[in-house]
């Protein structure tokens, strides 16, 4: 059996699905989610990152066990052990056959190249099962009556506010948005752009005189913040943020023919090779 732990927010729990799916499928085995580390308060305080909770519901997964018994046996236990992300690389090696009679994956698994070959299998587990809003119902009707859509994804919020994730993360600014955003209007003729940001304020003071047609996507906070991504999936052009929520907002449009931009500095402490988190196609800047 694959047991993988999930952390962060709704993105990073799709790579940690992802991942899991390509083990099962590679092993030929179950998958089980965990969360005890995603649930954890006392953990979050303690390392001093965004508590989060588990969100893979609006794609009808079921919520996983918070128990940290599996966690325990993998550490402890002969027959089980612990995988986990390598901090040195850009891509963690995988063993070819299982290993272990249980195996607890801990990691993000920040890159398409983990679950590549079982791409297919992860796009037919990743449709939206739970109902949009009218308001975001009615947004999708103007976005597939736009022709040349892109959405602009501005990831400010603990970025800015958490000193450790400011310090891992970093955080792309306008220079990168006016580059991207122009880089666009080269390639795509009459774009029209949809907004995301969870600092709407800053898009319109630093960015707003670009953006003048722009439509500012609002109202999709906490709970609802998951109907922003499945907002994305509609748009046919992106640019991202170095955000694991656009990422999938933008992969998760199964279309060939877009341009799709991306940060080349995903991380601050990135190393050279980890431009392997984008798709081949993506163009970085």
């Amino acid at each position: 059996m694959v047991i993988v732990s999930l952390m962060g927010g709704l993105g990073n729990q799709l790579f940690q699905y992802a991942f899991g799916l390509r083990l099962a499928s590679d092993w030929n085995t179950d998958l089980q989610l965990n969360q005890f580390l995603l649930s954890s308060r006392w953990l979050a305080k303690f390392r001093n990152y965004t508590p989060r909770s588990f969100e893979l519901d609006v794609f009808g997964i079921e919520q996983p066990s918070v128990s940290p018994t599996p966690l325990i046996k993998a550490v402890l236990r002969a027959d089980s052990m612990l995988l986990r992300e390598s901090p040195d690389s850009a891509l963690s090696p995988i063993p070819i056959t299982q290993p272990a009679n249980q195996v607890f994956c801990m990691g993000y698994w920040q890159s398409e190249r983990y679950f590549k070959d079982v791409d297919k299998v992860v796009r037919e587990r990743m449709q939206f099962k739970k109902a949009p809003s009218k308001e975001t119902y009615k947004l999708v009707d103007k976005i597939q009556q736009t022709t040349q859509s892109v959405f602009l994804h501005v990831r400010r919020g603990d970025y800015i506010t958490n000193t450790d994730a400011s310090q891992h993360h970093g955080f792309c600014g306008d220079e990168y948005y006016n580059r991207a955003i122009l880089h666009i209007r080269k390639q795509v003729a009459e774009a029209q752009f949809f907004i995301f940001s969870d600092d709407l304020p800053w898009v319109k003071r630093e960015l707003g005189d670009k953006l003048k047609s722009a439509v500012y996507v609002e109202g999709n906070v906490g709970a609802d913040s998951w109907q922003d991504m499945y907002l994305m999936t509609h748009c046919h052009h992106a640019i991202i943020a170095n955000s694991s929520f656009s990422w999938w907002g933008a992969w998760l449009n199964p279309e060939q023919e877009r341009v799709v931009i991306a940060p080349k500095q995903w991380l601050i402490s990135q190393k050279p090779d980890l431009t392997m988190t984008q798709p081949s196609a993506w163009q970085l800047l």
